[in-house]
């Protein structure tokens, strides 16, 4: 029979003392990876948070299907909990997404515009000499400066700002419009929802009409009252 180390034993107690206590530290660790730090801001409910945007709490509603982070979401008589911390970066991120959609669109439909006003490489101007250009070139110039004069014709520019200007006032009404009626006319929330539905599509109507619209000259086409200048 071989001899025992007389040191085996209390260092077998070390090793499991040392194996309890690095079991304990990690214990602790993932018990303080779970817990959030305090936070220095009171938790609101849903009409302290619709003061804070300025909007009806039907509003609030709309924006926690869309995905408004909520701290507690009301059950038994509760009421639902939030940071507006939490709901400002919410807020935000959603504001910047909607004025990235918007960007797009309107960089889709100027570069649809701008296929219409450009001559493309089938025109029939391509083939032709320089002087039948310079002739065409100055006959289109009479066309344009009689269109001008009549107020038949205005500067693409002009346009724009004014659409832009003008859809852009829709827009803001539209969007404010459900909350108005809210207020003015004590509208249920069933009701709420329908009109804030009817504004989402006419505005998707608008959307697509003008994605839709072929804007542009129509090369050939001469007004009558014009062709006597050319």
């Amino acid at each position: 029979m071989s001899e025992r180390d007389p040191g085996a034993g209390a260092r077998d107690q070390v090793d499991a003392c040392a194996a309890i206590d690095q079991d304990q530290r990690e214990d602790l660790q993932e018990t303080g990876a779970q817990t959030e730090p305090p936070r220095d801001e009171p938790v609101l409910n849903r009409g302290q948070i619709a003061l804070c945007f300025d909007v009806s709490e039907n509003t609030i509603d709309k924006w926690i299907r869309k995905g408004m982070p909520v701290e507690s979401k009301g059950t038994n008589g509760k009421s639902y909990q939030f940071y507006l911390s939490d709901c400002k970066a919410w807020r935000n991120a959603e504001i910047e997404s909607e004025r990235q959609s918007q960007a797009a669109a309107d960089l889709f439909v100027q570069q649809e515009r701008a296929k219409y006003l450009n001559v493309g490489a089938g025109s029939e101007r391509a083939g032709m000499t320089p002087a039948q250009m310079r002739e065409m070139a100055q006959a289109e110039l009479l066309h344009m400066q009689a269109a001008q004069k009549r107020g038949a014709l205005v500067h693409v520019e002009e346009m724009v700002d004014l659409m832009d200007a003008v859809f852009g006032e829709v827009r803001s009404a539209l969007d404010g419009l459900p909350d108005w009626m809210e207020r003015e006319f004590g509208l249920s929330p069933e009701q709420v929802e329908r009109a804030i539905g009817y504004c989402d599509g006419v505005m998707q109507e608008m959307h697509d009409r003008l994605s839709e619209a072929h804007l542009g000259q129509v090369e050939g086409v001469i007004d009558e009252g014009d062709r006597r200048l050319i």
